[in-house]
């Protein structure tokens, strides 16, 4: 047999292979399916978000790309409700496993044996002498953390730890979650389900009434910023000032709404559009050609609304303009601040708020009407906090007589210290 003979035969081959491979698994994921139904469950293979709408605690809530897929959705024996997902986000992909709580509850976070504390999860490692060594609990309050942790519920998680490499799991609203469920066996998966329902049920059990937390509404919220929502994409915003409006087919995708406690509420997105161009180039055979060229490009676009229409400023990093110049030199080799009206940013740029400005480099960023409008580069959820965050500090700098002379009875901000942005 010569090569060719012998390279078309193993193409011929790899694709057999496929095929009988494909086939395989297509068989073994049906037995799996009806091994789950067989036990009463039901099994979705395309969720939607509402399935985990109502999560907000890592892995859900972090990041703009959000992906339930396959999920099992059933009762333990004594009727809790349960779910088993799999979920992918830009930081983490996996399974996750759940049952029902009958309260909702704030945070926590209990990681034992081999197991790592959860990507992005921000809460503070308290005692938790019930579990022993080897265990690690997370929580925003201590108190409740101690409540939780009552000797029944220490004994049903060292119940559920037993024979796994370790435990990993949280307290998300009325949902007690856990990463890496054993769901590819239904035989193990039942039995863990039911386990996990102990540690539910012990936690129903304990006197925790006074930490109840509000029902909120099913949409895809943001991992410590309640008051953030996901829209998806809303075109209607491609008229507002900063889009870039030349090309075509202009889109907007990740659209976040939101705000930070009395902060401004703010729109974040990324706008998408196209150029075409017509160039000339020579072929092989040295002739003249044209063709049409058409070039992707996208922008993140990041505004907050102002309780009030304000003259134009904007202040960014020194470049070649100095901008106005201040009394502070160190804030004048530092910034660039142009503004419509010099007694306007004299009176917002003040001492205390070049303070506030140096100890707190922002993006560039521009007030315009009644915008702020930052020049973020990137469009994530750090970005958007960071600089929510800084502007709330910034307008709480402005003093009570520029807002009463642009027609507020006060600062709608309460004065803040000069501690800086985190």
């Amino acid at each position: 047999m010569d090569g060719v003979g012998f390279v078309g035969l193993f193409v011929v081959l790899l694709v057999a292979a496929g095929i009988t491979w494909g086939i395989v698994a297509l068989v073994r994921r049906q037995r799996y399916i009806k091994s789950l139904r067989d036990r009463g469950w039901t099994f979705v293979n395309s969720p939607t978000f509402e399935a985990v709408a109502r999560l907000g605690n890592p892995p859900f809530g972090l990041g703009f790309r959000r992906q339930p897929d396959d999920q099992i959705v059933g009762h333990t024996s004594l009727g809790r409700p349960f779910q088993v997902i799999e979920y992918a986000t830009e930081h983490w992909s996996g399974w996750v496993g759940m049952v029902t709580l009958s309260r909702r509850l704030p945070e926590l976070w209990v990681t034992g044996g081999e197991t790592q504390p959860r990507y992005g999860v921000d809460a503070t490692v308290v005692p938790a002498p019930q579990l022993g060594p080897g265990w690690q609990v997370g929580a925003l309050d201590q108190t409740f953390a101690s409540a939780v942790l009552t000797s029944q519920v220490a004994e049903r998680l060292h119940a559920l730890a037993a024979g796994q490499a370790g435990v990993n799991l949280s307290i998300d609203g009325d949902q007690l979650v856990v990463l890496d469920p054993p769901r590819k066996e239904v035989e193990l998966l039942g039995p863990w389900l039911e386990l996990l329902a102990t540690v539910a049920a012990a936690i129903d059990a304990a006197p925790l009434d006074a930490w109840i937390q509000p029902e909120q509404p099913a949409r895809l919220t943001f991992y410590h910023h309640p008051d953030w929502y996901w829209v998806g994409v809303d075109d209607s915003l491609l008229h507002l000032p900063p889009v870039t409006q030349s090309g075509h087919g202009h889109s907007t995708s990740e659209v976040v709404r939101g705000r930070d406690g009395d902060g401004p509420p703010f729109v974040a997105f990324t706008h998408h559009w196209k150029t075409t161009r017509t160039e000339t180039y020579t072929d092989s055979e040295g002739r003249t050609q044209t063709r049409t060229v058409t070039e992707n490009h996208s922008e993140a676009i990041l505004g907050f609304q102002l309780p009030a229409r304000m003259p134009w400023l904007q202040v960014g990093k020194r470049g070649f303009s100095r901008g106005i110049s201040f009394e502070s030199a160190a804030f004048n080799d530092q910034f660039a601040v142009t503004a419509q009206d010099t007694k306007w940013a004299y009176d917002v740029i003040h001492p205390r708020q070049m303070e506030y400005l140096m100890a707190n480099p922002p993006v560039s960023f521009r007030i315009a009407d009644d915008w702020a409008w930052f020049s973020p580069g990137d469009h994530n959820q750090p970005t958007i906090a960071h600089c929510s965050l800084f502007l709330r500090g910034f307008l709480a700098r402005i003093p009570r007589f520029v807002w009463r002379n642009l027609g507020l009875p006060d600062s709608p901000y309460p004065t803040v210290d000069a501690a800086p942005v985190r």
